[in-house]
């Protein structure tokens, strides 16, 4: 009796250590699955950091085969060209990693030749030769036209082609030289913000490129929209609230009202559609979700109208009230518009042919918009820079867009918008200008957005 007592008990501690080993070996699995790309990334790691510079030779191309970044023996070095170093920067990363979307942190396993099951790899015999080389879509001289055309000013441009996904533009500002980091520190009004990629990573009031997403579902869901007729007096009192128009605009028809962005006409919409039909539209648009960008996150702008009444709900339909919108989610919604209301997710590493395939495949590809709703609605872009923005200041481009002059309050001048694509099937371009605090989205966001898509077509960027 006493022999079975004691066998008992040592099987209950032998129970107790193996549950203590199994559990452990748990926690370290699931902690490695969740660290180890940042263990193995870290200056510490003595196999693939010297001096907390990478030993690994790496060279980051853009589409062109332009040098944009290389480590050679641990020596880091940037494009030789300081302006192209700065306009490329938030796409390519600083020193210090902390522009945490940019490819040397968002593809770090890849550059160091590391991943999950094989560890780091470029140790292996069989990668003897191994060199950590990556190509981006982007096009550098691009880039820093748009850079160039910012002047300084905070905001962002991107530029993708729509039917294969390709960036070729992503710029952001402020930036900085890489090779040359400042104090960011002592100086927080100049780099407010410098570390963000604002084309990924920021959400803006949207103001009247909203108005496309409001016209989407009018055009869906309102009988007759094409026949009606809108009356603007330069205001629209709904509920005590009033809705203003910089000035009276008489007798509308539904494509004049978005040609002239008439927010009284917009206003009556988007009361007409009512809060749930705003809501679908915006979702299916890509509001309220994110995009991933080769697995890089953007960030989400937001769309909440469900008990939007009265005033707000009017304003939502216009651009205001409290919505947001991702820059480069929006540059996608334009491209679905151009590509039949297809949209296609922007990427930014340049890939062989079953690659692009598989990008612009089923999982790469997304229904917005009928094909009937995108046509009807990329005659009406058509019609806004024919009328009312000016052909003349856009020339050869066929240019389909809507501006927005975003509204933010606070005594502050509003941001400056400017989205759409060209209508040609040799350059199938989607683009968005973002300018903060800019002023009118015709005037200064609008002039960014022809210099830097001139530039692409006297290039050849597709």
């Amino acid at each position: 009796m006493n022999d079975l007592k004691e066998l008992t008990k040592r099987s209950m501690v032998v129970l107790i250590f193996s549950l203590i080993i199994i559990s452990g070996l748990l926690v370290f699995t699931a902690k490695y699955t969740k660290n180890a790309s940042l263990w193995v990334k870290h200056p510490a790691n003595k196999h693939l950091y010297s001096n907390g510079q990478l030993m690994a030779e790496r060279t980051i191309y853009d589409r062109n085969g332009k040098v944009l970044f290389e480590t050679v023996d641990g020596s880091r070095k940037y494009n030789e060209n300081e302006t192209v170093r700065k306009a490329v920067m938030h796409a390519i990363g600083d020193s210090d990693g902390n522009v945490v979307t940019s490819v040397q942190v968002a593809f770090g396993e890849r550059l160091v030749g590391w991943d999950l099951l094989n560890g780091a790899y470029r140790f292996n015999k069989q990668f003897n030769n191994y060199r950590s080389d990556m190509t981006l879509t982007l096009d550098a001289e691009l880039c820093v036209e748009a850079f160039k055309a910012l002047n300084g000013r905070k905001g962002t441009v991107g530029v993708y082609n729509y039917k294969t996904g390709e960036i070729l533009c992503m710029v952001s500002s402020p930036t900085f030289d890489p090779e040359n980091q400042p104090d960011v520190e002592a100086k927080p009004k100049k780099y407010e913000g410098v570390y963000i990629n604002r084309l990924l990573s920021a959400a803006y009031t949207p103001g009247s490129v909203f108005k496309l997403v409001t016209s989407a579902a009018a055009i869906d869901n309102l009988k007759n929209i094409d026949t009606r007729v809108f009356h603007c007096e330069g205001e629209m009192t709904i509920n005590g609230e009033t809705v203003t128009c910089p000035s009276p605009h008489g007798d509308l028809s539904f494509e004049e009202a978005l040609a002239v962005s008439c927010n009284v006409a917009f206003a009556e919409i988007s009361l007409e559609l009512g809060p749930d039909t705003l809501q679908k539209y915006a979702e299916k648009t890509g509001f309220n979700s994110s995009l991933k960008v080769n697995g890089i996150k953007t960030a989400i702008g937001k769309v909440n109208v469900s008990d939007a009444q009265g005033g707000d709900l009017a304003w939502a339909g216009i651009g205001q009230y409290s919505d947001t919108a991702n820059p480069l989610n929006f540059m996608a919604y334009m491209g679905g518009v151009a590509n039949g209301g297809v949209r296609i997710t922007p990427r930014i590493l340049k890939s062989n042919d079953i690659a692009s395939f598989l990008a612009t495949s089923i999982s790469g590809r997304k229904r917005i918009l009928s094909e009937e709703t995108a046509a009807k609605l990329g005659e009406m872009m058509r019609n806004n820079v024919i009328e009312v923005y000016g052909e003349n200041n856009y020339k050869g481009l066929e240019l389909c867009a809507k501006t927005g002059t975003a509204e933010v309050g606070g005594g502050k001048e509003p941001h400056a918008w400017f989205a759409g694509y060209m209508n040609r099937d040799d350059f199938p371009l989607a683009f968005v200008v973002v300018i903060e605090n800019g002023g009118s989205g015709s005037k200064v966001a609008g002039p960014v957005a022809n210099k830097v898509l001139q530039s692409a077509v006297r290039q050849g960027d597709v």
